[in-house]
């Protein structure tokens, strides 16, 4: 009998949690788009990002590899706050710098190691090689937790929305946008396209 009552509590208990996280997912939305650039190539890579959602900073832990004489990936958003390893996979030694920010230089480093930074102010830092002057990514460091990226066909998409009106921004490396109003409703995915034309 004890039994039984013990598995109804617990039976009930997954029921509430389940029905509790099914509702906080209904109180938010998404958006998802396209974008649209003069050349296909161009669509891939832009970041997209909510201007007015707050900021704040991230404990979160991404990775940047070196492989094939390249950076990988080449364009890497984070939220402030986030350490980036950079890791070496060529069988050639690699260095990282940057001459933004707070123009660091990590050294330089054999295959199979690895070099950690911390970003904690927001802007745009490229990462180059002094090894390989023709090395170059971009890390776009963000106050917001809300981006994405766009991949090769230009889709994108942004979650967990709480219900409101957002203004996104958007960057690329040779190509400019302006910005986008966009309202956001619980339970529903908002519509948008965003045309890439010459950086003002």
């Amino acid at each position: 009998m004890l039994r039984m009552k013990w598995l109804v509590v617990v039976a009930l208990a997954a029921f509430t949690l389940g029905a509790g996280l099914a509702h906080a997912q209904e109180k938010t939305g998404e958006i998802v788009g396209s974008i649209v650039a003069p050349v296909p190539k161009h669509r891939a890579n832009a970041i997209v990002h909510v201007k007015n959602a707050g900021s704040g900073t991230s404990t979160a832990k991404v990775k940047m590899d070196q492989k094939g004489l390249i950076f990988v990936p080449r364009v890497l958003p984070i939220q402030k706050g986030t350490t980036v390893e950079f890791t070496n996979s060529d069988p050639t030694g690699h260095n990282v710098f940057t001459p933004d920010g707070d123009k660091y230089d990590l050294g330089t480093w054999p295959k199979g190691d690895s070099r950690k930074y911390t970003f904690t102010k927001a802007g745009v830092f490229r990462q180059l090689c002094r090894v390989h002057d023709d090395m170059i990514a971009f890390i776009v460091v963000l106050d917001t937790k809300y981006f994405a990226v766009s991949d090769k066909n230009g889709q994108f998409k942004l979650s967990g929305l709480p219900p409101g009106d957002y203004t996104l921004s958007t960057w690329h490396e040779k190509l400019g946008a302006s910005d986008v109003t966009v309202k956001v409703t619980a339970g529903q995915a908002a519509k948008v396209d965003i045309t890439l034309g010459a950086k003002k």
